[in-house]
C-alpha cells in the first residue's frame, strides 16, 4: 500500500460576519454572569462542563417567554472539578462578572452561544463588543462599537 500526502499547510479560517451570526440566532441577549459551577453532568461520561447562569438585561430577539426570563442557564463543555480538569478549544471561559452579548441557538431545552465562542461577545466597561481569544477570555474588540449599535445596525429598530 502506497499513500501519498500533501505538504502540510496551516490555515486560518475567519469567524462569519456578526450579521450572518444574528439571523442565525434563535435569541440575542445581553446579561452578565452571575454563577459558574463545573460538574460532570453525564453519568458513566468522565466529561467536565461547566454550569453557567446569566442575568438577563435585555433580550433583543427571540421567543417571547426570554422576555419574561430573569436568568438563562447554559451548559458549556470544559471546566475545571476539584479531581478532574477539561480544557475545550473554542469554547469561552466565563467567570462571575462577565457582561456579555449571547447569540444563541436552542437545542432542545437547552440554549448555548453559537460555535462557542462565535456567539459569545464580551462587553468592557465602556460598553464596547470582544471576542474570546485562543484561551477563552476576550482579546479582539470588534467593529461593531457597543450593544446599541448591534442592536440598531443589525437588528434593526424594534
Amino acid at each position: 500500500m502506497v499513500v501519498a500526502a500533501a505538504p502540510g499547510r496551516a490555515m486560518t479560517v475567519d469567524p462569519a460576519p456578526l450579521e450572518v451570526l444574528v439571523n442565525e440566532a434563535d435569541a440575542v441577549v445581553r446579561g452578565v454572569v452571575t454563577a459558574t459551577r463545573a460538574e460532570l453532568p453525564f453519568p458513566g461520561r468522565h466529561e467536565v462542563w461547566t454550569r453557567v447562569t446569566v442575568a438577563l438585561d435585555d433580550v433583543a430577539s427571540g421567543p417571547r417567554e426570554l422576555a419574561f426570563t430573569a436568568t438563562l442557564e447554559l451548559l458549556l463543555p470544559g471546566g475545571e472539578t476539584a479531581d478532574l480538569g477539561t480544557r475545550v478549544p473554542g469554547v469561552p471561559v466565563l467567570v462571575p462578572g462577565d457582561t456579555l452579548v449571547l447569540l444563541l441557538t436552542r437545542r432542545g431545552a437547552v440554549w448555548q452561544p453559537i460555535g462557542y465562542s462565535l456567539g459569545t461577545l464580551f462587553v468592557d466597561e465602556v460598553g464596547r463588543l470582544w471576542r474570546a481569544g485562543v484561551r477563552g477570555r476576550p482579546t479582539t474588540r470588534l467593529p461593531v462599537a457597543r450593544w446599541e449599535t448591534l442592536s440598531a445596525e443589525v437588528l434593526g429598530p424594534p
